[in-house]
């Protein structure tokens, strides 16, 4: 989500107080709002200088590699192309950049298995996951929300849209630790969302508790949804999915609303 959102709003910032509009000032906005690239390439088509000067650009490619929007999160490939994007000629000669209509765009997104497992064995992502309450016991007793830790997670990608993620669940009181193995399918739903197909959860090798099983495809499918970017103006579609053993394939249609730029 953060790389959407960076790359989007990125484009809001492709103007000069002049009104002169350049590859370069492009690329440099978008490298500032990263983390890090490692290669990037910007492309500004345009028909006229007039329309530069008037805050009209006909179309924006951005092909970037090795992209962190966040640290210790690399995607391989991220690739950007809008439509025609119509800035507010007013606000750009004050040298504020809005958006006069719509911005419609397309974005492709690859990660690798190797990319991926390194975040997911960031102390990040290791905070943010055991954040996760899990309650094999008793619902009521509070203190069941703390009792466990999840640590060694690691992800492998496999055929037909299937993706497995693995970890131990350590039980903080008694010290025994517990093998989970999570796999599921993904399918585009209403289009935005990838929701979760036939999951399954293994314990040592045997199938998890109800509870278990529910907090996995509660937590992981709550966050596939992309209707959150929804509050900062950003609309996003799911175009296409594939998971092959190499790469996780993502393609959307983006648009940003202009009344939240201004």
């Amino acid at each position: 989500m953060e790389l959407i959102s960076i790359l989007l709003s990125s484009l809001l910032f492709i103007g000069s107080p002049v009104g002169v509009i350049l590859d370069q000032v492009a690329e440099d906005a978008i490298r500032d709002r990263l983390v890090k690239v490692e290669d990037i390439d910007v492309r500004v088509d345009n028909a006229s200088a007039f329309q530069l000067l008037r805050g009209k650009v006909d179309k924006l490619r951005i092909g970037a590699r090795g992209v962190y929007p966040v640290p210790d999160f690399r995607i391989a490939i991220a690739d950007l192309e809008t439509d025609a994007i119509d800035l507010d000629f007013g606000q750009l000669q004050r040298g504020q950049v809005a958006l006069d209509q719509p911005l419609n765009s397309a974005l492709h997104v690859v990660i690798t298995p190797a990319d991926l497992n390194a975040f997911l064995q960031s102390p990040a992502f290791t905070e943010r996951l055991n954040q996760i309450p899990v309650n094999l016991s008793n619902p009521a007793q509070s203190r069941e929300f703390s009792r466990y830790r999840l640590t060694n997670p690691q992800a492998v990608f496999l055929p037909n849209n299937r993706l497995r993620l693995s970890l131990d669940l350590a039980d903080q009181f008694s010290a025994e630790v517990l093998e989970i193995e999570a796999e599921t399918g993904l399918a585009i739903e209403a289009g935005h969302r990838l929701a979760l197909l036939d999951p399954t959860v293994l314990v040592n090798g045997e199938a998890a508790p109800p509870q278990l099983l529910d907090t996995f495809t509660r937590n992981l499918g709550d966050r596939l949804s992309l209707r959150r970017l929804e509050s900062a103006g950003v609309t996003l579609r799911v175009l296409a999915v594939s998971i092959e053993p190499d790469a996780f394939d993502l393609a959307l249609w983006a648009q940003i609303d202009p009344s939240f730029t201004r």
